[in-house]
């Protein structure tokens, strides 16, 4: 076995994750992958005992938000921030975009699209959590994603 780390070859969207129940609320980047497009299922893992990880659990719900290409720094300064040690909504100044369809959904200005999930099912495997989500409303907000992989961001054009 090499000392290449090969995951980091597949590309994926950078994605945020909101979830709220109550008067908490959440959101920290994350990673997410479709199940099935007809039967349109998602699966994401949260750090067990983290407060998104509460959340979802409480609410049975979670918003999966693909990032926009301009929202680099933000994904950073989610992906390096617990939701227990601050209230990153107001540490990052993040505005939210009405969407009429999600109202409960944090979707920061500048993404890219969402998709709003019911939870499915579970299972915990090595101090996460994995996630199953129905999609139970989707939206294309017009903004190009943005990517990561081998340890850098990237903007999506056409090929």
């Amino acid at each position: 076995m090499t000392d290449t780390n090969v995951f980091q070859w597949l590309p994926c969207s950078v994605v945020f994750l909101s979830t709220a129940h109550g008067e908490q609320r959440d959101i920290m980047t994350a990673t997410a992958m479709f199940v099935s497009e007809k039967n349109p299922l998602v699966v994401v893992s949260v750090a067990k005992d983290h407060l998104s990880e509460k959340l979802i659990k409480e609410s049975g719900k979670f918003t999966i938000v693909i990032a926009g290409q301009g929202q680099k720094d933000l994904a950073m300064q989610l992906g390096s921030t617990e939701g227990d040690a601050a209230n990153k909504f107001e540490k990052f100044s993040i505005t939210s975009v009405a969407e009429p369809a999600c109202v409960s959904c944090c979707i920061p200005e500048g993404s890219a699209a969402w998709l709003a999930c019911e939870v499915e099912g579970g299972h915990d495997i090595e101090g996460y959590r994995i996630f199953i989500g129905r999609v139970v409303e989707q939206n294309d907000l017009g903004n190009p994603p943005l990517i990561w992989q081998k340890n850098k961001f990237y903007g999506l054009t056409p090929a």
